[in-house]
């Protein structure tokens, strides 16, 4: 992509409005420190102290996160939180961000807003302690409405899918396969860790294992990664969904199926430490930015690789890409 187009992109993609369904988390940092220890008095056992905590946006919430830091005209976020202390923070957190957040419902029961809370011991993470975990979703009828609603005022929807029990049942699954079939001129694009079967209609984005694994045969080893294998597997994917697939190979950038052909896209070359949390949030993100912002299949899969190479390079945190973090990544690249 030449520096022309890249910037004549991310001119137009702050013009468009993505909304994000899916699940919204916080991802809870908690900077431990064992050198003053105390013992509780009521129980006589040492306890853990929190020298510092960060609180950032995770599944749908740093999804949402990408969105808005690329510029987009508007961002707004569908989903389920708890009536709880992180359900308002997670709020606060989004609209900070400029999100709308009028699509979130608080769901009284059985819903605990969804929290992973990553305890560190100087830069080691120790076992990580789950909110949300037994969630039952109740608010199926809820959240369809103000989808639906809003489907006319957007020009894409990412649907997110991070939890196994999440807001996506059934009932959900298929009134948002209603939708897809129902609004064609609105881009659909799907990134789910576990139920990428269960959707119809929507431009699909998985990683490399979650490709492998959806085309694994019952009794094979380890699922097939190599480069072509995972050609063949955007491409039987594409095929039988009728749509194009994205595949994300980390270092070895993306896989496009646009319908006829395989299209391979290199990784940004890095040097370095790299933490790949958050990666694939900001490679839908870009790519569902670009698409509605008029890019071919081609140049979405670049900014996706573009997006992803900005967050990796930001250590320990759910990091987000923002359009001048991409042009400056392009521009550095684009040298001789």
């Amino acid at each position: 992509m030449t520096p022309e187009r890249l910037h004549q992109l991310i001119d137009r993609i702050h013009g468009v409005r993505i909304g994000v369904i899916g699940d919204f988390c916080i991802d809870a940092y908690w900077q431990l420190d064992t050198r003053e220890a105390e013992l509780s008095l009521e129980t006589g056992k040492p306890t853990r102290g929190v020298r510092s905590q960060r609180y950032i946006p995770g599944g749908g919430g740093n999804v949402a996160s990408n969105v808005a830091a690329l510029g987009c005209g508007k961002v707004r976020a569908f989903g389920v939180i708890g009536p709880d202390m992180f359900g308002r923070e997670l709020t606060s957190l989004l609209r900070e961000r400029g999100i709308d957040t009028s699509g979130l419902v608080i769901q009284e029961q059985n819903w605990e807003t969804p929290v992973y809370a990553k305890p560190y011991l100087a830069e080691t993470e120790q076992e990580r302690i789950d909110f949300g975990r037994w969630n039952t979703m109740r608010s199926e009828s809820a959240l369809a409405g103000l989808v639906r609603s809003a489907l006319p005022g957007l020009d894409a929807l990412i649907v997110n899918q991070q939890l196994a029990r999440g807001i996506h049942t059934e009932t959900m699954i298929c009134a948002l396969n209603g939708m897809a079939r129902d609004h064609p001129g609105v881009t659909f694009v799907l990134d789910a860790r576990t139920m990428s079967t269960s959707f119809t209609g929507m431009i699909c984005k998985l990683n490399a294992a979650e490709a492998s694994r959806l085309e694994a045969n019952p009794g094979e080893g380890s699922p097939d990664t190599s480069p072509g294998a995972l050609r063949s597997h955007a491409r039987a994917i594409g095929i039988r969904s009728g749509k194009p697939v994205f595949v994300t190979r980390g270092a070895r950038g993306i896989v496009v199926f646009d319908g006829s052909d395989v299209i391979e896209i290199p990784a940004v070359p890095l040097k370095g430490p790299i933490d790949p949390v958050g990666a694939g949030d900001a490679t839908v993100s870009a790519i569902a930015a670009s698409l509605a912002a008029g890019a071919t299949l081609g140049e979405a899969g670049e900014m996706g690789n573009m997006a992803a190479a900005v967050t990796v390079k930001k250590i320990k945190e759910t990091g987000t890409a923002t359009a001048g973090e991409i042009l400056t990544l392009a521009l550095r690249h684009d040298k001789p």
